[in-house]
């Protein structure tokens, strides 16, 4: 997999210069001198138009010519123009490095088309901001704008829309490093492209796809393609996109060991790309050359060209070529059997690659913050907006109101009054009496209690952490514990009676459960007989099944939030705890920065490396308790929590019909499935479940 973070720039680059293409220089003098003969809708038309074209090549320009087409919009109410003004700014804005303000206009232009329902351009602006949150990676909240889009203008019948989502999710599953999927999706463009003619935008795919066969290791059909790529590129005299195609051509014959055509393809491209202009292009150009010339062991022509790309990239900052390079020296001393500074340079090199990694996730964390700062300014807006209506409120109606809360205050008084006659003596939270400690856990301790006018009511009344109530974060999250639990009314869900605060402590009350943990069964009996086994998976994944549903993701399924109890004769009913970090699909993340929620041991890969909570976590989770019942410990056990972290991102664990042959074939395939390191391959709830309920019966 080298130089797949070198891919996706080259991708990111061919967008840019894709959307650079809408028009010439000469258009944009002539948009310009029409703009004074020109009134109204226009006039504003064409300032969009011209806000579009340098949307790439002078953002700031960009952004001038569309507050101009805002101003105006506004003054004539011409709403459709003020929505593209709206989203040809976001991509300025994008381009110039501002993102939070690209997703805070984008999202507002997509609010006006969805008022005008204009179809067509609902579809455009989701793509633009499936654009953001790809370059985010924000992966699966990407996937879900494109797929929007894409379905609008399926139903619109809009071949060249069709075509342009088709480009970015084949763009969005080579991030995902699923290259069957992103060759799917390109092919499908081709076809459209073939069938309309449009040679031109067809060269983009065929150069794509050559890439994807490369990646593959399928040479001589990337070359193919390649070579279908460079001919229409030529014909259009289109010079970027041959010294692209050229490089790439390199790479591949290097691969097929075919040094010399390699080194001519790649010369021609750095002589082309030293035409244009194009540094970062010369750099991929001198290392990959450095990298033929040390495949023919000619060591110090490698190291002459490591060292022209190594400065010219020190030169415009370019990070991710320079760790490429330092890996490459790397191996250029390893093949010279220097250790010593073969070492250094991979040291170097895993440096480098750490301090992109934690830019990256410390960019990614601010983007998230101010998403959600934005957020909460548009949530107190809305406040305000209802404030001003409650002033409008008749006087009438004032008075009614007035009158009812003291009625409720007097009420609340009494019952203060009557709980305040026993704190002397006893504690007490609210209307229950403390009776004993259960347990404690990372929010909290929970405490068996009942109710003051009811003693034989037992309940579990979950208390928040002292240390933890001046945080607000922890407050909401623990607030928020019982909203969502509300919401899932199923018999293996813990039921909730109550939530609130008293005198400063934030309370959850629950029903009371007399048993073991799932983790206490599992430390007793080791190996859980199959047909038990059989028994509580489906019980866990039936829950599941309507947390799910009501777009709840758990967030922290492990053995330890799983009690078993006795109930109609049955010794092993579940009841699935502890909501303290579920969150609502798409809900505000409100984890501090760098905090991974959870328990380490069942974590999927995609939470511990980007943070990234979906159902598909949830499974993987799943997945790992299940293969610990059935085999009797862990899927991945080290000494140390790096050591178990590298195992989930890099081992496939040991499959559980291997350590205990009576498992039944399809259940090991099964659990396999859902601990696969990718979370689109792994199965969703309702399928789990059907699986389990089709297995053949187990005496």
């Amino acid at each position: 997999m080298k130089n797949i973070i070198v891919f996706l720039i080259l991708i990111f680059t061919i967008y840019m210069a894709v959307s650079a293409d809408i028009g010439t220089g000469q258009e944009n003098s002539e948009l310009e001198n029409k703009l004074h003969k020109v009134s109204g809708k226009e006039k504003v038309d064409i300032l969009n138009q011209l806000g579009s074209f340098y949307s790439n090549s002078n953002p700031n320009k960009s952004i001038h010519f569309c507050n101009q087409a805002l101003t105006l919009s506004k003054k004539i109410n011409y709403q459709n123009g003020e929505a593209n003004a709206l989203k040809f700014k976001s991509y300025a804005f994008w381009v110039s490095g501002k993102r939070e303000k690209a997703f805070e206009y984008s999202k507002k232009a997509l609010t006006i088309f969805e008022n005008l329902n204009d179809k067509k351009e609902i579809g455009d602006t989701l793509n633009y901001i499936g654009f953001y949150y790809r370059k985010s990676d924000s992966f699966n909240i990407a996937l879900e704008y494109f797929i929007k889009s894409l379905k609008i203008f399926e139903k619109l019948g809009s071949t060249n829309d069709i075509v342009s989502c088709y480009w970015q999710l084949g763009n969005l599953y080579i991030n995902l490093k699923d290259l069957d999927k992103a060759l799917t999706y390109f092919q499908n463009a081709l076809k459209i492209l073939k069938d309309s003619g449009n040679e031109k935008r067809m060269s983009i795919f065929f150069h794509n796809i050559g890439i994807i066969y490369q990646k593959s290791g399928k040479y001589y059909k990337s070359l193919e393609y390649f070579k279908n790529a460079l001919k229409i590129f030529r014909d259009d005299d289109r010079e970027f996109w041959i010294a692209a195609c050229l490089s790439n051509m390199g790479k591949v014959y290097r691969s097929l060991n075919e040094t010399n055509k390699a080194l001519y393809c790649l010369f021609q491209s750095k002589t082309l790309r030293e035409k244009i202009g194009d540094k970062e292009g010369i750099c991929f150009n001198l290392l990959y050359i450095g990298d033929t010339y040390l495949k023919m062991k000619n060591y110090k022509k490698a190291l002459s060209f490591y060292r022209q790309a190594v400065n010219l990239a020190k030169k415009i900052n370019a990070n991710i070529i320079i760790e490429e390079i330092y890996k490459s020296y790397s191996e250029l001393y390893r093949a010279q059997g220097n250790y010593k500074k073969a070492f250094e340079y991979y040291r170097q090199y895993s440096e480098t690659k750490d301090h992109l990694i934690n830019e990256k996730k410390n960019k990614q964390i601010a983007e998230l913050q101010e998403q959600y700062n934005a957020e909460k300014r548009t949530k107190e807006i809305e406040i305000l907006k209802k404030d001003n209506k409650i002033q409008k409120i008749t006087r009438n109606a004032f008075v009614i109101s007035f009158i009812l809360v003291i009625i409720i205050l007097s009420l609340l008084l009494k019952n203060y009054l009557y709980l305040f006659s026993f704190w002397k003596k006893q504690k007490y939270i609210s209307q229950y009496r403390i009776m004993e400690i259960i347990g404690t856990g990372g929010m909290g301790t929970v405490y068996q209690a009942h109710r003051l006018r009811d003693k034989n009511k037992t309940v579990a009344i979950k208390v928040v952490k002292e240390e933890l109530m001046k945080d607000e974060n922890n407050r909401t999250r623990f607030k928020r514990e019982g909203t969502i639990i509300d919401k899932l009314n199923h018999p293996n869900i813990v039921k909730i009676y109550e939530r609130g605060e008293y005198k400063e402590k934030l309370y959850l009350v629950m029903e009371y459960l007399q048993g073991k943990t799932l983790a206490q069964k599992i430390e007793i009996e080791g190996k859980i007989d199959i047909k038990e086994c059989n028994h509580i998976m489906k019980q866990m994944t039936d829950a599941l099944v309507l947390i799910h549903s009501k777009n709840v993701i758990h967030r922290d399924l492990k053995p330890a939030n799983i009690i078993l109890i006795e109930k109609d004769g049955d010794p092993n009913f579940v009841k699935l705890l502890d909501f303290g970090v579920a969150r609502m699909e798409f809900q505000t993340r409100l984890t501090r920065t760098g905090f991974l929620v959870g328990t380490i041991n069942y974590m999927a890969p995609e939470q511990i490396t980007d943070k990234l909570y979906s159902f598909a976590g949830d499974i993987y989770s799943l997945g790992i308790i299940f293969y610990e019942m059935a085999v009797g410990h862990h899927a991945f056990q080290g000494d140390t929590i790096t050591d178990v972290v590298e195992q989930i991102l890099d081992t496939t664990p040991v499959e559980p019909i291997h350590s205990r042959s009576e498992i039944p074939k399809e259940l090991s395939q099964l659990i396999m499935q859902m601990l696969s390191k990718k979370p689109d391959q792994r199965p969703i709830a309702e399928v789990v479940l059907s699986s389990l309920e089709g297995l053949p019966p187990i005496s």
